[in-house]
């Protein structure tokens, strides 16, 4: 009979050390072979690569500070803006839609990261209070009664058009220093919007305004002027052209009383402002039938006596 004590000890160790070898060959082979078979070998199949994922960053660049553009040009602005790295837009700053031409200029501007947007107007209109609003086209002022030097500066404060001069009376001429003068009429009138460079025409006078143009100031200069007939003178009186002068002789005598027309009509008759005259006279004088002294000038297709 075998001692349970003796019999055991060499089968325990004999597990131990088979247990022992066993563990180190599968850990040998875990790391040399992977010692899987065949089912290893369909897992691993089976496990797909994982796709690469490839990021790309958009950095956007700040561009460089740009300097107010406003009272610019639309293109003076769009071309700073754009050398400095800009996306530049322009609109109409009123309240209408019109598109901005390069001329036009820039009122206002609304800047984004890397964009700017231009409010412009056209050249000569003044900026609205807000971008949007309607133009504040300024007014004509009232300049009647003022001197033509201050007329003159109130008008340029609305319009850079021409101011034109004209004489308030048919017999006075605006020549000269005319600064002091006084304007008697005014186009375009005094509340008329001023749209652009609109052009002003101011009548004046030295003194002593009429009450419309186209009227003499000294009534004998009318052409259609009839002098009154002198006491004594007779039924006859003395002969009228048709312009309603006294007749007179030539040079050599005859004619009215204290009258002397170097040059007569062909019916001998003396000539007045106004009155057609020859070609052959073009350029000469005379004195009228009222006494002042006349000129022959050419006006338009024909000629005409005037003063």
């Amino acid at each position: 009979m075998n001692r349970p004590g003796r019999s055991q000890a060499p089968v325990r160790g004999a597990r131990k050390a088979w247990l022992k070898g066993v563990g180190a060959g599968a850990l040998i082979c875990a790391l040399v072979t992977g010692c899987g078979g065949g089912n290893d070998e369909k897992a691993a199949a089976t496990v797909k690569p994982r796709p690469t994922v490839t990021v790309t960053a958009t950095v956007t660049a700040t561009p460089a500070l740009l300097e107010s553009q406003v009272d610019s040009t639309v293109a003076d602005a769009t071309g700073a803006a754009e050398e400095r790295g800009y996306r530049v837009a322009a609109h109409d700053a009123s309240e209408k839609d019109a598109s901005p031409a390069d001329d036009w200029t820039v009122c206002f501007e609304k800047f984004g990261r890397d964009s700017v947007d231009f409010g412009a107007v056209a050249s000569g209109a003044p900026c609205p209070k807000a971008d949007g609003r309607p133009i504040p086209w300024p007014t004509m002022p009232g300049v009647i009664g003022r001197t033509y030097s201050a007329a003159a500066t109130a008008v340029d404060g609305v319009t850079r058009g021409e101011i034109t001069v004209k004489a308030s009376y048919k017999d006075e001429r605006v020549a000269g220093e005319h600064d002091g003068w006084k304007v008697c009429f005014q186009s375009p009138d005094a509340g008329t919007k001023v749209v652009g460079d609109r052009d002003v025409t101011l009548w004046l006078t030295k003194s002593g305004c009429p009450s419309a143009t186209g009227t003499y100031k000294d009534k004998t200069n009318d052409p259609n002027y009839t002098p009154p007939v002198a006491a004594g003178s007779g039924s006859g009186g003395s002969s009228g052209s048709s312009g309603g002068s006294s007749s007179a002789g030539s040079s050599s005598g005859g004619g009215s009383v204290g009258t002397t027309c170097e040059i007569t009509s062909n019916a001998g008759n003396c000539y007045n402002a106004g009155q057609f005259c020859r070609n052959a006279d073009v350029g000469r004088s005379t004195h009228a039938g009222n006494g002042r002294l006349i000129h022959c000038r050419s006006d338009g297709s024909r000629n005409r006596w005037n003063y």
